[in-house]
């Protein structure tokens, strides 16, 4: 069953076009945790997850947030300089959540990988981070509504049903397509995410510490 997950890597490999438009100066090489930034994150631990691999609840980290900001801060620091991710980071505990269906077939239950809860928070910067040069640069598509900020599903179906009504006012026709792609994010290959990301403005350290993050996950 899990060899079906993922895909056979193709020989063929596109190079996405370069879409970053700014300055060499512009490009996102580098990322600095601040102790404020973290200690802001640590805050909002939500004390009901399920602890990863090193069983530090966030009920415990989030008491004790204050006195653990400093040498926190550092370890993020040292890894994005490194370009390495700790191993205990890399290992998750996968728990399998009912979806619909028989309760015998394994493709009826959602993964959840319950990772460290401080790889959560120092992933959580870096996303925000990259979202940021996205937008400042206006490196993401109009018609991306998933997984942006003030945008969702229903701005998405709000923005279709618009157009389709538009052209009906105008008395045209319209044919609809719609695609679902099984595992999406389980068979995109890790090369040609790398080339996406360095496309879009993203590299040296910060592509290099991502590189590091995919790679050897257990």
């Amino acid at each position: 069953m899990m060899m079906s997950i993922y895909s056979r890597k193709c020989d063929r490999h596109t190079v996405p076009t370069n879409i970053f438009t700014g300055s060499d100066g512009d490009r996102l090489r580098d990322i600095i945790f601040t102790e404020e930034d973290v200690l802001k994150r640590l805050l909002c631990l939500q004390e009901d997850k399920s602890t990863g691999v090193d069983e530090m609840s966030s009920r415990l980290l989030k008491p004790v947030c204050h006195g653990i900001t400093v040498p926190v801060a550092l370890l993020f620091n040292l890894s994005t300089s490194e370009c390495k991710v700790p191993n205990d980071w890399k290992l998750a505990n996968v728990t399998p959540i009912y979806k619909q269906g028989s309760r015998n077939s394994p493709e009826n239950y959602r993964p959840i990988s319950l990772t460290c809860h401080l790889s959560k928070v120092m992933e959580s910067i870096i996303r925000d981070v990259i979202t940021q040069h996205l937008n400042k640069f206006d490196l993401i598509n109009s018609s991306q509504h998933v997984f942006r900020r003030g945008r969702s599903f229903v701005t998405n179906l709000l923005a279709f049903l618009d157009k389709v009504a538009s052209y009906r006012d105008d008395k045209e026709s319209v044919d609809i397509i719609f695609l679902d792609f099984t595992k999406a994010f389980d068979k995109v290959p890790h090369s040609r995410l790398m080339s996406k990301i360095i496309s879009h403005g993203i590299d040296d350290r910060v592509a290099r510490w991502i590189g590091d993050w995919l790679g050897n996950r257990m």
